[in-house]
């Protein structure tokens, strides 16, 4: 499986047949998610996982850990993954938008239908297929991620995250 396979089946977790629009309702989601990785074979549902699991790397940044603080009222280290998590289930463009501009999650946090920016049984989903089709369980992940995150390091204490995302700020924080 490659990058852009992978993006195809979030982007296909995501849509309802019925209407053929986004909807945000993550068990829905997690329930599609569920029934195509449980028709690849076992080694794609692995590539799926490694590509996520570096997709969660790619994500790991001090400005969208910033932008998650803002927009929630705060984000611990294991609500950050579970905020990344929820990032990649939102598709590849609004991944890739909010990676290169934290501030873009201003049209996307609000939109209709969205639960909530965090999402952490998302993650687990292709070791519960992997395990369901193989009767096995999942194997180890073999990558690398990073010990801390990119970026600049931004402090609560010190009021720089307004001047970072004033946007996000005058939004979520007054």
């Amino acid at each position: 499986m490659n990058l852009e396979q992978f993006w195809k089946i979030i982007e296909s977790s995501r849509r309802r047949f019925d209407s053929g629009r986004v909807d945000g309702n993550m068990q829905q989601q997690l329930e599609e998610l569920r029934t195509l990785l449980s028709k690849l074979p076992p080694q794609e549902i692995i590539d799926f996982r490694d590509h996520l699991f570096a997709q969660m790397d790619a994500a790991y940044h001090w400005d969208l850990w910033g932008a998650a603080y803002i927009i929630a009222g705060g984000c611990s280290d294991d609500g950050f993954v579970d905020f990344r998590s929820w990032l990649i289930s939102m598709g590849r463009r609004v991944f890739e938008d909010a990676v290169s501009n934290p501030e873009s999650l201003l049209t996307v946090v609000d939109a209709p239908g969205i639960e909530d920016v965090f999402f952490e049984e998302f993650q687990y989903e292709p070791a519960q297929a992997y395990e369901e089709l193989t009767e096995r369980e999942f194997p180890p992940y073999a990558g690398h991620s990073p010990a801390t995150p990119a970026g600049r390091k931004w402090s609560e204490d010190e009021g720089n995250l307004e001047q970072r995302f004033p946007r996000l700020w005058a939004k979520y924080r007054r």
